[in-house]
């Protein structure tokens, strides 16, 4: 016969604060949205953005106050000196958008802390990919394993350079929180991306993922696919 456990209410609304408070909320590090006025309740408000102006191709002067504005615009009506400065504005709109999804998580796999440590043992795709032979090439290896040679360093908080031979990337943490919906907290990434010996540059945004403390970091979704 199945036993019946009563509780009593009091030891309910116990048990469901002692959960609410180990739950790890979802965190966005506003210092890199420069120009971004965020409100308390981002869900509900877009930020409103302020020196965010750009010249487009017929020589007029965009102001741009929203990322709604912003979205609204399209890229190849902008001056080329000014493109690539709001493609990077797209990408922290983008952003913006992913984090209202992001939910607080019951657990976490990443360090509190990243190091150059951790960015070196990242999946080496985690650079903006220029091709499909460039993810090619890069499947199934870390930054480190790639290229032995990458230095890594701490340029600020939260963003780290990688520097080759011939490439320079900019990693910077953007957000964390649970992205996937699977009860682990991910990591938000911007990735940008130069030639140190020509005049390409990119972006990218991605989610990364980890299922386990000692398990592998996966890319979970990227904003530019290579297809």
């Amino acid at each position: 016969m199945k036993k019946l456990f009563i509780i009593p209410p009091i030891a309910v609304f116990l048990l469901a604060c002692s959960t609410s408070n180990n739950m790890i909320e979802a965190r966005l590090y506003q210092q890199q949205f420069p120009g971004f006025a965020f409100t308390s309740n981002l869900g509900a408000n877009q930020p409103a953005l302020s020196n965010h102006e750009y010249q487009s191709l017929d020589a007029e002067k965009l102001v741009i106050s929203s990322c709604k504005q912003a979205n609204g615009i399209d890229i190849s009506k902008i001056a080329d000196y000014d493109y690539f400065r709001f493609k990077l504005l797209l990408v922290s709109c983008k952003a913006i958008d992913k984090y209202s999804t992001a939910s607080a998580a019951n657990a976490n796999n990443f360090p509190l802390k990243l190091d150059t440590s951790f960015i070196s043992q990242l999946p080496a795709t985690i650079t903006p990919l220029l091709s499909k032979a460039d993810a090619l090439k890069k499947q199934g290896m870390s930054v480190k394993s790639y290229d032995s040679n990458t230095q890594i360093t701490l340029e600020k908080e939260n963003t780290f350079k990688l520097l080759t031979k011939e490439d320079e990337v900019y990693l910077t943490l953007l957000a964390r929180g649970d992205f996937t919906n699977d009860g682990f907290e991910d990591l938000l990434i911007q990735a940008e991306w130069y030639a140190r010996n020509a005049h390409g540059k990119h972006v990218d945004l991605l989610i990364l993922s980890r299922l386990d403390k000692d398990g592998t970091v996966e890319i979970d979704w990227r904003l530019n696919n290579i297809d």
